[in-house]
């Protein structure tokens, strides 16, 4: 382990804090840090609703009996998400571009506001008047991205030239004197983003989101039924991920259509049977990544937590405190496999150090789940209790009560701490040795 660490420290790291200084993506960085609270909130919002204030969840499945109408609960505080989680895009494609242009000493307010406005801009077309809300949450965070961007650099390119700026008497109110400097800038932006969207609109009618999802979709559903489709499929929505792209929404079309018939067969072979094991279907995307390559959230991101926590006990490490109290904050939550906290906290988007662990590792643990099923050492677990169930419980009763499946996601669940343990010390060292440089 050590021999590693020093290997990816000397080789690795330095690319790494070379990312670091890149403009872009420190506006992206500290985007995500911004509206961390609202993520925070919206996740602990997310998991009393899905865990105790439904019929099918953990706690919920329990007090139904006493409770017969428990879902209507969740209206109490189901408001909270349209204003947190199912907006975030917007958060996002504002405090990006008032970041970018605030790294090149421009007005950052006003870059957001045309920033928020090129968003709508793009946005698929309205139906019957109206807004759809397909992409204003975590569906829209790279196009949201990609225009704060965008709009960040151009805005602040823009309103550096004095021919753009118009010139009014002294005597005018400071804000309005900032407003019409930049006018022209805006303008300039604005329409630019229309032409672009106008183009957009040729080829694909719904839009630049439809047209990007479009574009992943079609080679993927090409991969066929393979053994290795679901390592493959993992593989794609981990690496869509790290850019904001909400990539296990992208491959679900392919997985559901190519697995919907199998779960089914597999569920009808349990209650036939008792028990999952000889499953017609062993190696369905629902069977290697609920158990596999989802302990607590996408990207096995509860093993990142306890990393943390692991390498926050050492008193003889430096460690960064926004992880230790991101860490700790995110653990209720990831037990019951909710992680907007740790991939937009932290964050794993555009990181370039936690984005390798957060790929490998549940790439690694869905091939050592299907080793071990495919070696007859554990049941295939085909039985969905639930998304929101914690480990290794939901092994457990996946497995139709497998104490073999149960022990063997602690197993692999520790071997995805150990991937996660050598990227989170190295995240710290780049830190410490950065905040020395300030010194």
């Amino acid at each position: 382990m050590n021999k590693f660490t020093e290997f990816m420290e000397s080789h690795f790291l330095p690319v790494a804090n070379k990312l670091n200084t890149i403009k872009g993506l420190i506006a992206v960085r500290d985007a995500f840090m911004q509206i961390l609270p609202l993520i925070l909130v919206g996740s602990i919002i997310t998991m009393v609703n899905v865990v105790v204030f439904n019929s099918g969840g953990f706690i919920g499945q329990f007090l139904v009996g006493i409770w017969p109408n428990i879902n209507s609960a969740q209206a109490v505080l189901s408001p909270v998400l349209t204003g947190s989680m199912d907006i975030m895009s917007l958060f996002i494609v504002f405090l990006i571009a008032r970041n970018m242009s605030e790294l090149y000493d421009t007005d950052g307010i006003k870059a957001g506001i045309a920033s928020l406005a090129s968003f709508f801009i793009v946005y698929p077309p309205k139906m019957e008047g109206n807004f759809v809300g397909n992409y204003f949450g975590a569906n829209g965070i790279f196009v949201a991205i990609f225009i704060g961007l965008i709009v960040g650099y151009f805005f602040a390119k823009l309103s550096k030239i004095d021919a753009l700026k118009i010139k009014l008497p002294e005597m005018v109110p400071p804000e309005v004197l900032k407003s019409f400097m930049v006018v022209i800038p805006i303008a300039i932006v604005l329409v630019g983003v229309s032409i672009f969207a106008y183009i957009i609109s040729l080829i694909e009618p719904n839009g630049i989101n439809a047209l990007i999802y479009g574009m992943l979709q079609a080679p993927i559903q090409q991969l066929g039924t393979n053994p290795f489709t679901p390592l493959i499929l993992i593989t794609l929505a981990m690496i869509l991920w790290v850019f904001g792209i909400h990539g296990t929404s992208t491959v679900s079309p392919i997985y559901l259509s190519i697995y919907a018939a199998m779960n089914i067969e597999n569920i009808a072979y349990a209650a036939t049977a008792g028990t999952t094991a000889g499953s017609p279907y062993p190696y369905t995307w629902f069977v290697l990544f609920e158990n596999y390559g989802c302990i607590g959230g996408t990207g096995n991101t509860l093993a990142l937590i306890v990393a943390i926590l692991i390498l926050a006990r050492n008193k003889k490490l430096w460690v960064r405190d926004d992880y230790t109290k991101i860490a700790k904050l995110a653990l209720l939550p990831g037990l019951f496999c909710i992680n907007e906290p740790v991939i937009f906290g932290l964050p794993i988007v555009l990181n370039p150090i936690l984005a390798i662990p957060f790929v490998l590792s549940p790439i690694v643990s869905m091939g050592l789940g299907a080793l071990m099923i495919s070696t007859g050492l554990v049941p295939p677990g085909t039985l969905d209790v639930g998304w929101t169930t914690p480990q290794p419980l939901k092994a457990f009763l996946s497995g139709s009560g497998s104490w073999e499946l149960a022990l063997s996601v602690c197993l692999v669940f520790v071997v995805c701490v150990l991937i996660y343990l050598p990227f989170v010390k190295m995240a710290n060292d780049s830190t410490r040795k950065q905040l020395a440089k300030k010194d």
